[in-house]
Formats: C-alpha cells, sequence, structure tokens
C-alpha cells in the first residue's frame, strides 16, 4: 500500500508539471510589462512570421523602418507603425529584393508619407520588387542607393551607418553552392546611440560578414540582429567575436520550412555566452536604451528560450550596458 501511494505522488507530480511545461508553451501572448519610451531611443523586431522588419523610433521622434516583412504581413506592419502613432518614415531601408524582406513596403508606402528611401540597388525582377520600385517613383520618394561609409545623422547622436553593399558596382559576386548574391549584398547597418550599439544584417552571408571584418568596418555592437533568421551559412564564430554582442534577435517564423534558426547557429551563439530573443518564440521584441544602458522586453517569455538560456549562462543583458 505504500508503494502504491509513492507511485501515485510521483505520477501526481509528474503530471502537475507536465501541465505547467505545456501551459508555458502553449499560454497566449501576454500583455508586456510597460516600460519607460519617452526620450530614449526604440527599436521593435516585429513579428512578422518568416520575414524581417524592425522600427526604430529616435528620442526626438523620427521613425526608420528597416525592411516590412513578407507580403502576408502587410497590414500586421502597418498596424505596428500605427500603434506607436508613426505618421511618416524619416528614413526606410530594403535590405534587398526578396518578398520576406520587400513584401509589406509596397503597403507601408501607400499608408505612410516616406522621405528617403535606402536600397542596395542591386537589379532584381520580381514582381513584388518591381511594384515597390513604382510606387517609391510616384510617391516621389529620395531614393538612396546604399554604398559602404554613407552616414545617416538622425537626432540626439543617432546615427545610422551603411557597413555594406561596398558601392560602386562592387558587388560580392561568387557565393558558396546554394547561397544567393542578393542576400550576400545586403544592406548592413550599424545603429549608434552613444554608448549604445546595434548591427542590423539583412540576410548576409558570411562572405558578407568575412567582406566586412576585412575591410574594416566598425562592428563591435551589443545587439546583433542574426543575419538570414538565424542561417547556418551566416553568423560565424569569427564573425561573433568581431562583434562581440551582448544579446541577438533571430527574426524568424514558427516550424518554418527551413529549419531556421540552425542549431549550429545557436550552438555558436551559445558558446559565445550571446543571449538570444526570437520573434517564433518571444513575438516582437523591444529594445529601449538612454545611449548608456539597454533594456529588452520581450511581448512573451518562452520556456524554449528560458532553458536554453539556463544552458548557455549568457551574460544578463535585460538591463545591458557597454562592457
Amino acid at each position: 500500500m505504500k508503494g502504491l501511494r509513492v507511485l501515485f505522488a510521483i505520477a501526481l507530480a509528474a503530471a502537475i508539471i507536465f501541465v505547467g511545461i505545456y501551459w508555458l508553451r502553449h499560454r497566449p501572448q501576454q500583455i508586456p510589462t510597460p516600460f519607460v519610451t519617452q526620450g530614449r531611443l526604440q527599436i521593435y523586431a516585429l513579428d512578422v512570421g518568416q520575414g524581417d522588419s524592425a522600427l526604430i523610433i529616435t528620442p526626438e521622434g523620427k521613425s526608420i523602418l528597416i525592411d516590412a516583412g513578407t507580403p502576408q504581413a502587410a497590414d500586421e506592419v502597418v498596424t505596428a507603425l500605427r500603434k506607436r502613432d508613426v505618421r511618416s518614415l524619416d528614413l526606410a531601408v530594403a535590405t534587398h529584393p526578396h518578398a520576406d524582406h520587400i513584401g509589406g513596403m509596397r503597403k507601408v508606402i501607400e499608408n505612410f508619407g516616406v522621405k528617403n528611401f535606402l536600397d542596395s540597388n542591386q537589379e532584381y525582377t520580381s514582381k513584388e520588387y518591381q511594384r515597390m520600385i513604382q510606387a517609391i517613383v510616384d510617391k516621389g520618394i529620395k531614393f538612396i542607393p546604399a554604398k559602404k561609409g554613407m552616414k545617416f545623422d538622425l537626432d540626439s547622436g543617432v546615427e545610422l551607418e551603411v557597413l555594406n553593399p561596398q558601392g560602386n558596382d562592387q558587388w560580392i559576386k561568387e557565393v558558396r553552392r546554394g547561397g544567393s548574391v542578393e542576400n550576400a549584398n545586403s544592406v548592413v547597418l550599424r545603429l549608434s546611440y552613444g554608448n549604445f550599439s546595434m548591427l542590423f544584417t539583412g540576410d548576409a552571408e558570411t562572405e558578407t560578414e568575412d567582406l566586412m571584418m576585412k575591410s574594416g568596418v566598425p562592428l563591435r555592437a551589443q545587439v546583433l540582429k542574426v543575419g538570414h533568421h538565424g542561417s547556418r551559412y551566416a553568423t560565424s564564430a569569427r564573425f561573433l567575436e568581431a562583434v562581440d554582442p551582448e544579446a541577438a534577435v533571430i527574426s524568424v517564423g514558427a516550424e518554418n520550412r527551413y529549419g531556421h534558426p540552425a542549431q549550429q547557429t545557436l550552438d555558436r551563439l551559445q558558446k559565445a555566452g550571446v543571449k538570444v530573443y526570437r520573434t517564433d518564440l518571444n513575438g516582437e521584441i523591444a529594445i529601449v536604451s538612454d545611449g548608456n544602458t539597454f533594456e529588452i522586453h520581450p511581448a512573451k517569455q518562452s520556456i524554449q528560450v528560458a532553458l536554453w538560456q539556463e544552458k548557455s549562462a549568457p551574460r544578463e543583458v535585460e538591463r545591458g550596458s557597454r562592457k
């Protein structure tokens, strides 16, 4: 009888643990904890599924959009901008012409005034890309071909610098088998504000990373937007050493057919002690900085991320500061 009671207690405890884990994994998205944005730099990694989109709002209210997700995510991007009272964009950026990055841009252009448009300027014949370019022409938006060394001084000391492509038709033309020239020539941007910096890599490949390291552009950043949704062909160990991030954001769709993020990439991030946030598990991810420290506020917590972070024993970065 005593043995049965012990077995029953074990079974009950196991059931409680199972139900708890299931609830944590499948609970509805939480209402984010309010955080201070007034007078601070705000960055939002938007939850656009298997795509990429990030909104930057400067301390004085200037707005920059980097990519706009897939065509299916267009309405979500528009809603996210309106939620932050964005009425116009000082700068919109298309890192490269693939539909999972520029699919929602035409709708953004149609719904918001856009003053300047930064593009990798690669020749591309897809209908989605051509429609976006036509919208830019129709609205009379200033079109800027990206070139390494180009800088955008925004406000309050906020600066956006182009690290790739090289410009002057100096394209990366050779990539590994199965790689993408369009990805390799992505616009890579470094955002800086005081002692805080973040790197936006589009779908950069290892060839892009190698070229940037060789050219000596400033790569160090506290937060890294991981290239190509966490593909195994980006975010090399050498590149992570050069960037030396404390935290990383992966924009990726749940259970996508590409297997992103690759386990190899997650392993490299873990080995480097980088704390990882993922839109498929965390939803929208907000990063705010006063120019000295920064905070990361995921819309929802995830037990998968929590368990992975516990194994990786990363540095604490919810309230990070320059190392």
